[in-house]
């Protein structure tokens, strides 16, 4: 019989501290779903100087150069372009929604010296953070969730994978940016939590 990772987690839960697990939680739709177009999009011919088209229509043979007409590729429809403005619009959106703490972080010592690159996803206040780590300083990873989070004061419980110790996040909002402590089984580190550069 094959156990899973969290009965795992759960059965070693007696050896050490209970171990905090990931959300399970069920997939539900988003609030603000992805742009969907409706029946008949992009059927209206097109109006002023583009009616006379620039859609080549499916390729059935042979293309010599010379249908190119002067010109390699036709420009997009109108149909293509309000899709794509369709998708970005709802991808604004729901970054609107989104907590102070989604995205991509990197935790940093008093130095500057990066200990951990961090993604989190942040459903805003009275939802949990949830989110990956990966240390740049150990061959050591896992999951995180929030334990607490209270305005601008969040903790954070990290769990380990593997050999990887887990360890606690207590942060406080600074500008951009947030300022706490990395409790670990063996140490115990002042701490910058800092958007990832691009």
């Amino acid at each position: 019989m094959i156990a899973t990772v969290p009965a795992l987690l759960i059965a070693l839960s007696g050896l050490q501290d209970p171990v905090p697990l990931p959300s399970q939680s069920l997939y539900e739709a988003p609030a603000i779903r992805p742009f969907e177009p409706p029946a008949g999009f992009g059927d209206d011919a097109a109006e002023g100087d583009n009616s006379t088209g620039t859609y080549r229509g499916p390729i059935r043979g042979v293309v010599l150069i010379n249908a190119y007409e002067g010109q390699f590729e036709a420009g997009p429809t109108d149909a293509a372009l309000a899709y794509d403005q369709g998708v970005i619009s709802a991808e604004m959106r729901m970054d609107q929604r989104m907590g102070p703490m989604d995205g991509a972080w990197q935790l940093v010592d008093p130095e500057g010296g990066v200990l951990m690159s961090i993604v989190l996803v942040d459903f805003g206040p009275g939802e949990a953070i949830e989110g990956a780590w990966m240390s740049r300083t150990t061959p050591a990873a896992g999951t995180l969730t929030s334990g607490s989070r209270d305005g601008d004061t969040v903790s954070l419980l990290l769990i380990g994978e593997g050999p990887a110790e887990g360890g606690r996040l207590e942060l406080e909002r600074v500008g951009r940016g947030w300022s706490g402590t990395l409790q670990g089984e063996r140490r115990r580190l002042r701490v910058s939590l800092v958007p990832k550069p691009d």
